[in-house]
């Protein structure tokens, strides 16, 4: 694995030159008894013949760039993800680790920052790690490759190509590929992360996303880490110092999504308020924070829809952390602090902090 010192100074370099940024009681919403069953997750990925599983799998290069597969959706359109094995499967792998990018779109870099922290974790022989990446105009994708607006991916938004394509479906067929037994015959538990951009994504997707309900035999968590702003379950926001929620006085639309419930687009309109609210605080949900993510830098989002969740990321997480501890108690959900680290997504998954909460005992 990597055995020449060649190959494990270009993938150093790679690390070295990537971007630092992955780019009285208040009026909640209430959950009146248990939620509905959500409909069932419909398969995106074409259905393939499955080659018996070797006994180990064989991981990709960086140096012979390598680690780039292709899956063919349903519709037709094609969608890449940048993985550390094939995704054809194998009995060797027992967790996956699905880490969506930052606005800057990266899946390379967002691939081997988080293979080093599982290499750092003594995990990596076993972890399956699975890099979406989520292509705009801008990419310059090629025929028939799925394509998002440059937020619209982020919100679990259709495609602009094909239409009628979320990014959050998309992620269900991930999802549903890794919890295939015939391929991933040892795999238990399935990983969801995101830093930045990539935490909107994994915040909102951890509050409708499908795939997590349906699916049996793994267990599924949530790791969000420093995102810009969060869909809040209820029209009160933060006032003052934050140990008070209230309706704002404001003529901005505040709680429209992907701030709030208001107008959302076709995938989380499947489910009903209730549902969602029932579905994200049953959730296994950590917010992994940098205390010194205090500065607007890396796309900040400063529009005012964001800045009433409050005037930092560090800040927002922590309040929206303690909404939902204070609203929902039991919800299986945690907040856990990193010290001295900003908006830097290698510094936050490979903190000692970050080691507990992705790779459990593994260290």
């Amino acid at each position: 694995m990597w055995r020449t010192a060649r190959r494990m100074a270009i993938v150093l370099v790679a690390l070295a030159l990537a971007s630092a940024c992955a780019p009285g009681r208040p009026q909640s919403a209430g959950v009146s008894g248990p939620a509905p069953a959500p409909p069932p997750v419909t398969a995106e990925l074409t259905p393939k013949a499955q080659p018996a599983p070797a006994t180990a799998a064989a991981e990709c290069d960086p140096d012979e760039d390598n680690c780039k597969e292709n899956v063919t959706l349903t519709s037709g359109a094609r969608f890449t993800v940048q993985r550390n094995y094939p995704l054809a499967g194998s009995p060797a792998i027992t967790a996956a680790l699905v880490v969506v990018h930052g606005a800057g779109r990266n899946a390379v870099s967002t691939l081997l920052g988080m293979w080093r922290a599982a290499r750092a974790a003594g995990a990596d022989e076993h972890t399956l790690i699975v890099a979406p990446y989520f292509e705009t105009e801008e990419d310059d994708p090629a025929a028939g490759v799925a394509r998002w607006t440059d937020d619209g991916w982020k919100a679990g938004d259709d495609a602009v190509q094909p239409a009628g394509l979320s990014s959050f479906t998309v992620m269900d067929s991930l999802l549903s590929e890794l919890a295939d037994k015939s391929r991933w015959p040892n795999l238990k538990h399935i990983t969801l992360a995101g830093h930045s951009a990539g935490g909107q994504f994994t915040q909102r997707y951890a509050a409708a996303g499908q795939a997590p309900s349906e699916l049996r035999g793994v267990s599924i968590e949530f790791v969000i880490a420093n995102p810009s702003s969060y869909l809040y379950l209820e029209p009160n926001r933060p006032t003052g110092s934050g140990n008070h929620f209230a309706i704002p006085t404001t003529s901005c639309q505040y709680n429209k999504y992907k701030y709030g419930l208001v107008g959302r687009p076709p995938y989380l309109q499947r489910l009903s308020d209730d549902q969602i609210v029932h579905t994200y605080t049953s959730r296994q949900v950590t917010y992994l924070l940098g205390d010194a993510d205090t500065t607007p830098s890396h796309d900040f989002d400063d529009s005012c829809e964001a800045m009433l969740q409050g005037s930092s990321r560090f800040q927002r997480g922590t309040l929206y952390f303690n909404r939902i501890h204070d609203l929902f108690p039991h919800a299986p959900q945690k907040l856990v602090v990193v010290p001295a680290v900003g908006h830097n997504h290698y510094a936050i998954f490979e903190s000692e902090q970050a080691n507990h909460v992705l790779f459990g005992s593994s260290s």
